[in-house]
């Protein structure tokens, strides 16, 4: 617990030194939310909402980040969440230092309407390893509810913080702000159980100014060579991480990403295109049988039924729908894609093809499936991505990513792309 003490200290500190150079606002928030059905198990939804609270430092536009005036005058800032993740036993609690922009949409003297992505890192007390009971450690099987937390298995995750907010500004540089997202808090896969914590949280508070009547936004405009004489663009990325498949297993698998997309640009913040995404698991070459002799190919991870290793259960091809929002050199996209050559979709759920005497399923690439629990007895057809990129170059630039299906993470994913 010392560590987060020390997080919360430097977060504190660290707006009193740019305090001098940069215009900035102050924020404070009161948090209440609900996990989103399927995250984790129902016998702890709706024990007590989700509770907390959010300090943050922000940083108005001043000129200095030209890019970040493209739109509206967008603001980066730095926030601190605190979250009571409802059952004090198992699951514990959230602490998450993370950066996020604002970006408004609609920007009037007295209301304020825009979006809010943010990404850092978020720190549980609580995993699967320090709840589970000690005549089960090591035990392998699946996961008890609620004797144990089997939905992390590290105590530090990714966070992601994804809002539409609104401002009402009042006087002397006050301002009453709410917003309502999605959150999630997971590992990745690259430690299990990772079923992770998908939440829909609300908030409200008020956000403070000083010196507001001193301060003008700089004038917004785009480049023409950025967006007037470019509609269309083309890109190819490549991106690998590792993940975890069961907990009992304790090993890695390498997974990796390669993407070819074309985006047509509406307007200097937006994009739209499509593209085509071909995805490595290399866990879908291992065998899953306890009795297997080959301990190089075994796992006793039973969602797909698996009996001899093949390199093409490992490939995955679908068409993917990208809508991306950009600011500056950064660029923040979901994209949602469905499956077109996917092996594994006739091997699971493992007690189908069990009772089908081993035969593999035969599925279209549409077909019925528990999309709520996607991910946990079966991926399914539907898989998206959320994609961060930053532009190094005019033709080169870097992203991190998140697969999943719905609201289970596959993997996390680092690469680098090209842009034409």
């Amino acid at each position: 617990m010392k560590r987060y003490k020390y997080i919360f200290l430097a977060f504190l500190c660290f707006p009193c030194v740019l305090q001098a150079e940069v215009q900035m606002r102050y924020h404070g928030a009161v948090t209440a939310g609900c996990y989103m059905k399927g995250s984790i198990a129902d016998g702890w939804i709706g024990q007590r909402p989700i509770l907390g609270g959010e300090v943050a430092v922000e940083f108005l536009p001043t000129g200095r980040w030209e890019s970040l005036q493209w739109y509206n005058n967008a603001s980066v800032g730095i926030a601190f969440d605190y979250l009571n993740l409802t059952n004090d036993k198992y699951l514990g609690q959230a602490f998450a230092p993370y950066i996020y922009m604002n970006v408004p949409l609609v920007n009037l003297p007295h209301f304020v309407l825009g979006i809010r992505p943010g990404i850092g890192v978020g720190f549980v007390d609580k995993t699967y390893y320090n709840t589970v009971p000690t005549e089960e450690k090591g035990v392998p099987g699946s996961i008890r509810y609620p004797t144990s937390n089997g939905a992390i298995g590290s105590h530090t995750n990714a966070y992601f913080a994804e809002a539409l907010y609104m401002e009402f500004p009042i006087k002397r540089g006050f301002a009453i702000t709410a917003s309502y997202g999605w959150y999630h808090i997971s590992n990745g896969s690259i430690r299990q159980p990772n079923s992770g914590y998908n939440m829909f949280n609300g908030m409200i508070g008020l956000a403070y100014t000083p010196h507001e009547e001193r301060y003008t936004a700089p004038e917004t405009h785009v480049p023409k060579h950025l967006y007037e004489g470019k509609r269309w663009d083309v890109e190819i990325s490549a991106s690998g991480g590792v993940r975890q498949a069961y907990f009992a297993d304790n090993r890695y698998f390498g997974v990796g990403a390669l993407s070819v997309s074309a985006h047509w640009r509406p307007w200097s913040i937006f994009k739209i295109g499509g593209g085509v995404d071909v995805f490595y698991d290399g866990y879908y070459r291992s065998v899953c049988d306890e009795f297997a002799t080959d301990n190089q190919l075994v796992t006793l991870f039973g969602k797909t039924y698996l009996r001899e290793s093949r390199i093409e259960n490992c490939f995955r091809v679908g068409l993917s729908l990208q809508p991306e929002f950009i600011v500056g050199n950064f660029t923040a996209g979901i994209h949602f894609g469905v499956y077109l050559y996917d092996n594994i979709k006739n091997l699971e759920p493992y007690t189908d093809v069990e009772d089908n005497g081993g035969k593999k399923l035969h599925r279209g690439v549409f077909y019925a499936y528990d999309i709520l629990n996607a991910g946990v007895r079966q991926d399914g057809w539907l898989y998206t991505r959320i994609l961060l990129k930053y532009r190094c170059t005019e033709h080169l630039f870097v992203q991190l990513g998140m697969k999943a299906h719905l609201t289970k993470v596959e993997f996390i994913d680092a690469g680098l792309g090209i842009c034409f």
